[in-house]
């Protein structure tokens, strides 16, 4: 456990004497719906999930976390975002062995993954080349991706290993781009401790016509310590190519009801979404569950931007 805080506090004490290295790049990427980081649970910690990844929302924020899954899962999102903005997202999980009569357990040979993210908006003014109060018409603009992911965990080791692969389509108006991807990541469970290390959209580079725009890659690091059976804890430190280093931390109790409910109350911080007013940067969430199925909801203030809501529905089978 020492030897994870002390690498935590060694990957934020280093964000912060990079930040430079984002700042000099910012603004420089393509697909930046990419950054959104999906779901609601997640969401409501401050997207400090790296370290946690105990569920289909892994394929994202650290797909060796999919190693640990032992049961299929399916789940999906939507989000009203601000100015007009839909944001989409869908995932299934399926351990290999799942549907095999096999004495070995169902994630023995590995869990792999599939996911979808969209952000789309409609509506948008188109102005000629003459100035009028007027919009000639309107246009619509849809970043999708495609992922398909695994994570293993070697047998006898306390540490398992994933990635994911992933089609990037773009459209604006009748202009189209696309790109491939990678993420890649570990993580590591000792007891009630983890820890996580990896990067996310390292791939080819995102061209519209004559402009090609590389992917924002980021890498990152993160903690989790589960300090009883209702308690959980989580950090996490992004160092993004075109952005400066963030931060992240949150917190999240969990209460068994009985007769299989259950609930739970979350809040986070993200130093990345911060913004001028309101509270920006926060996060506050809650969660219910019922035997196989979850519902998650996320709060995150954007200050001038405008408030977001999500919703998260998890099913397992």
């Amino acid at each position: 456990m020492r030897a994870l805080l002390a690498s935590a506090a060694s990957l934020w004490l280093a964000c912060g004497t990079c930040a430079a290295l984002g700042t000099a790049a910012r603004g420089t990427s393509g697909a930046a719906f990419l950054q959104i980081a999906p779901g609601a649970r997640p969401a409501a910690l401050g997207e400090a999930f790296a370290a946690v990844a105990d569920d289909v929302q892994a394929a994202y924020y650290n797909p060796a976390g999919l190693s640990g899954l032992k049961q299929v899962q399916a789940g999906a999102m939507h989000e009203s975002r601000f100015a007009g903005l839909s944001y989409q997202y869908a995932a299934l999980a399926v351990p290999l062995l799942s549907w095999v009569d096999s004495p070995r357990p169902p994630n023995a040979f590995g869990v792999a993954a599939v996911s979808f993210y969209s952000l789309s908006a409609s509506g948008i003014e188109r102005r000629g080349t003459v100035e009028t109060d007027e919009p000639v018409d309107t246009f619509g603009a849809q970043d999708m991706a495609y992922a398909l992911s695994y994570g293993y965990a070697p047998p006898g080791l306390p540490v398992s290993f994933g990635a994911t692969a992933k089609a990037v389509s773009s459209r604006l108006d009748d202009a189209r781009a696309s790109a491939a991807a990678l993420d890649a990541g570990a993580l590591y469970r000792d007891g009630r401790a983890s820890g996580a290390l990896g990067f996310r959209h390292l791939g080819t580079r995102r061209k519209f016509r004559d402009a090609a725009e590389p992917l924002p890659l980021t890498w990152y690091a993160g903690g989790a310590y589960r300090f009883s059976g209702d308690w959980l804890a989580c950090l996490e430190a992004d160092l993004p190519r075109d952005d400066a280093p963030s931060a992240a931390a949150g917190l999240e109790y969990r209460r068994e009801l009985g007769a299989g409910l259950s609930a739970a109350a979350r809040g986070g911080f993200n130093s990345g979404r911060s913004s001028p007013g309101g509270l920006s940067g926060l996060s506050l969430g809650f969660g219910l569950g019922y035997r196989g199925w979850s519902f998650d909801f996320a709060w995150l203030p954007a200050g001038e931007l405008g408030d977001s809501f999500r919703y998260f529905l998890l099913l397992r089978f």
